[in-house]
């Protein structure tokens, strides 16, 4: 008997094939995915778009913390003991005498963030807010032209464009007249980084190194686990952290940075000599990149890294925590806003309580199905009374936090699932009333740009928009 493989037999065979292996991937799905909503929406992915299905769950849905989020955790443990021998003196505090110091009605959230973060919160320091891309970069490159000893760099996104290009002459420079260089930026957030382009400062003597190297084949989890820090130190002196990224398209972005000096610049030291030991398998902990670090201003700040190598995801416990404890405002302006239920419940809670929540988030977005998954939460946060307000200049990108005038958090982490618990984080949490001050008139700029969402005009948009964040909102738990 001849068999004959026409095209429609050979289609079916493969539609067939393609639905029984999606179904074999349930049972790593119920195994894997320990929030109940998430594992809902992956089971239904695989289910009814069982192509697309096992295409994102092999690149976002596996081992989400298991093996690569351990290796950071070994490689992390390896240096930080010796970190804080080294260090010591300049990121302890003496927390009681600190807090003894501060307003009762903070003294709560201080402990809290003191107890979820591996660091301190400390005093003596001179905090400067950047605000926009160009005048961020310019105080980097004035500081990298500047540097007498080392210059430690961490990005996630770095364009091979004019701006990524004008960093690297700054860091060749550097090189040039002795100063020990060292690059980190994530394999995925900066992929245009070729080789070709890096190679300049390589030969000058600096040195590169990729976050999580992309590997399809044998690295199906490269896509999560980014590191999306944005990070700078200079000579152990001088630091510079939030949420700009460097590359062309940024320079009309509405976005936030600070640069810091005193002794909470050894924290951001000691992230980036551990996220560099995990990725380079080079030990910096070394007295030479942790000097001696005197008081150079009066702001308390504490820098908090999260990331899926954590048991406790410290970033979004942190902003729980100053929702739930606001009593006045909380103003919050963020690019990705994708609510995890914790964090919905807190925002609803507290303008039902008669606190003033208000949210600056962007009406164009580069990222289009989180854009709209962020607006299918409105209609409920508009009802509960939170005032949501759309940027209209262009994309906004800050990622800030101001609650009651006297807590602000500052860095790189959005208000969503990625960042809470699949990326690498810093942000910067402060308590001094001039910088918080300096944030909040920043978030009141912001809003005289922005256009009110009204409740009644959200419910009269068209079905189409309605069926497209129906749609962002099934994907919230995989974003």
């Amino acid at each position: 008997m001849n068999l004959v493989l026409d095209p429609e037999t050979l289609l079916s065979a493969a539609a067939t094939l393609v639905g029984l292996l999606s179904l074999g991937f349930i049972p790593l799905v119920l195994i894997r995915r320990k929030d109940s909503a998430s594992a809902i929406a992956w089971i239904l992915t695989l289910v009814f778009l069982p192509l697309v299905g096992i295409v994102l769950f092999w690149f976002l849905g596996r081992d989400r913390v298991r093996r690569p989020a351990r290796a950071k955790l070994s490689a992390t443990v390896v240096v930080r003991g010796r970190i804080s021998e080294i260090a010591v003196g300049l990121m302890d505090a003496k927390l009681d005498a600190l807090l003894a110091t501060q307003p009762e009605e903070q003294r709560g959230l201080m402990r809290l963030a003191s107890r979820l973060s591996r660091t301190d919160i400390v005093s003596g320091n001179e905090v400067h807010v950047l605000v926009g891309a160009p005048d961020t970069y310019d105080a980097l490159i004035d500081a990298i032209d500047g540097a007498r000893d080392h210059v430690h760099l961490e990005y996630y996104i770095l364009r091979a464009d004019a701006q990524g290009r004008r960093f690297l002459d700054a860091l060749i420079r550097a090189v040039k007249r002795g100063v020990r260089v060292r690059l980190l930026f994530d394999a995925f957030g900066s992929r245009s980084l070729r080789r070709r382009v890096l190679a300049p400062l390589v030969r000058a003597g600096g040195y590169v190194a990729p976050f999580l190297p992309l590997d399809p084949i044998r690295r199906a989890w490269a896509i999560n686990l980014r590191n999306h820090r944005k990070l700078t130190i200079i000579d152990g002196e001088v630091g510079f952290m939030g949420g700009v990224n460097v590359g062309d398209e940024f320079i009309a972005w509405r976005d936030v940075h600070l640069r810091v000096r005193g002794p909470a610049v050894a924290q951001l030291q000691a992230t980036f000599v551990e996220d560099w030991y995990f990725a380079a398998s080079h030990d910096l902990a070394h007295p030479a990149f942790f000097p001696p670090l005197a008081a150079m201003g009066t702001s308390v700040v504490q820098f908090v890294a999260s990331g899926p190598d954590g048991t406790v995801e410290s970033i979004h416990r942190i902003y729980f925590a100053a929702i739930a404890s606001a009593r006045d405002r909380v103003y919050i302006t963020t690019p990705y806003f994708v609510p995890d239920r914790s964090i919905l419940v807190a925002l609803q809670s507290a303008a039902l309580r008669g606190v003033d929540v208000r949210l600056i988030l962007p009406r164009r977005s580069n990222h289009r199905v989180t854009f709209h998954a962020g607006r299918s939460f409105y209609e409920e946060l508009l009802e509960a009374g939170v005032r949501v307000h759309e940027y209209l200049p262009g994309m906004v990108h800050t990622k800030t936090m101001v609650v009651d005038g006297r807590f602000a958090t500052v860095g790189s982490a959005n208000l969503d699932t990625r960042s809470f618990r699949l990326n690498f984080e810093l942000n910067a949490v402060l308590y001094d009333a001039e910088v918080v001050g300096r944030i909040e008139r920043l978030f009141m700029e912001d809003l005289g740009k922005t256009d009110v969402v009204e409740l009644d005009r959200w419910r009269a948009r068209p079905l189409r928009l309605r069926l497209v964040e129906g749609f962002g909102r099934l994907c919230a738990p995989l974003l």
